[in-house]
């Protein structure tokens, strides 16, 4: 059996797993506020496309492959022209 590491071996190892977990804790709240920012620019500019007549509300469903009710809830708080 291996031996016991003394006591300042341990905290020093404790200090370093407890920066890994900050940095991939911090890693992770990052992509989370970058995926909310892309969904948000993506339903903006699908919005912009519906009330400039570019395309229905069926053909987002189509490309996106989001229902029609997934689509009209996301968009309806970007909507000018609501009809």
């Amino acid at each position: 059996m291996s031996p016991r590491p003394d006591k300042d071996t341990r905290d020093a190892a404790t200090d370093r797993v407890a920066d890994l977990k900050k940095t991939r804790d911090q890693a992770h709240e990052d992509a989370e506020k970058a995926k909310l920012a892309a969904d948000e620019q993506m339903w903006q500019s699908i919005a912009a496309e519906l009330d400039a007549g570019n395309l229905l509300q069926a053909d987002v469903c189509e490309a996106t492959g989001f229902s029609r009710d997934h689509v009209l809830r996301r968009t309806k708080k970007y909507r000018t022209n609501q009809n």
